[in-house]
């Protein structure tokens, strides 16, 4: 297919007309040096929705670099592509010295792995934008102002990461062994093993946010108290007919809260924590 033919397909990752073949795929200038830069920085990118859904078109392209990357891998994108091609050729002035360089073969690795890391954070970070975003829209927690639960999550957002975390639709297997945590990989396995359904996750997460300990306000310590207690009768009731599950969940809730599991997670997301708690969510339940 010649360069004229291509002109008349629409690039696979946003519409817009293509320019030719890049990497694998049809697109256009535009998607094709994105996903070079994108690849070549390692870049780390988050959805600016938290959703991981936003359109990709023509015109909106530019707003969601994480939802635009996510297109070019489902059109097929090539990272090793981008990784063997070689940019132009400048001449050099010879200084008389020989320099030692890196093999080819051995830059390529660097980047891949550069890449691979940073495809791994971002899907742990997504986790935890889930879970801010959920958090948020607690029936109880959203009940208070945001510097209340602030103060809050500043505290507990690891807790409810392992939570999140254990129960992910993905299998993260893989990226928890690149974290290196033995303590972290095991307050998620240890969550999972509980098998909780959608609603005594719901009960539990009301459990770690509504501490009344953290309250701003005598009055917010009143409400946080009676919320707490109503979410663990409520989780008594709805276990009741199963005479070991109630302390089951509540002794795997306790070993969630575990300090030692927050070494990593507040290494990896000193910046993006603060970042989240700053937005102002406008989610609508």
């Amino acid at each position: 297919m010649d360069s004229n033919s291509y002109s008349l397909l629409s690039c696979r990752v946003c519409g817009d007309r293509s320019s030719g073949k890049h990497y694998g795929t049809i697109c256009c200038d535009g998607c094709s040096c994105f996903f070079k830069r994108s690849v070549r920085k390692g870049a780390i990118y988050s959805c600016i929705t938290g959703r991981g859904n936003c359109v990709v078109d023509k015109a909106r392209r530019n707003w969601c670099p994480y939802c635009r990357l996510q297109r070019c891998f489902a059109a097929k994108m090539n990272v090793t592509a981008v990784q063997e091609e070689r940019g132009p050729r400048k001449p050099r002035k010879s200084t008389g010295l020989s320099k030692v360089t890196t093999p080819i073969s051995a830059r390529s690795t660097s980047v891949k792995s550069s890449f691979t890391e940073g495809m791994q954070f971002q899907i742990l970070a997504q986790i935890l934008v889930a879970c801010v975003r959920q958090a948020r829209c607690n029936e109880f927690f959203r009940l208070f102002d945001q510097c209340q639960q602030n103060e809050i999550l500043k505290v507990v957002w690891s807790e409810l990461f392992i939570l999140k975390a254990s129960h992910w639709s993905l299998d993260l297997s893989r990226v928890l062994d690149a974290c290196g945590d033995v303590h972290l990989k095991r307050a998620i396995e240890d969550a999972k093993h509980l098998k909780a359904d959608v609603m005594e996750l719901s009960y539990l997460e009301t459990l770690l946010l509504c501490r009344k300990e953290y309250a701003l306000s005598a009055e917010n310590s009143k409400y946080l108290e009676y919320f707490s207690e109503n979410a663990l009768t409520s989780l008594g009731k709805y276990t009741m007919h199963q005479w070991n599950r109630f302390g089951k969940l509540l002794l795997g809730l306790r070993g969630i809260s575990l300090k030692q599991n927050e070494t990593v997670l507040q290494t990896m997301f000193r910046n993006i924590i603060q970042d989240l708690l700053l937005q102002k969510d406008h989610i609508k339940s």
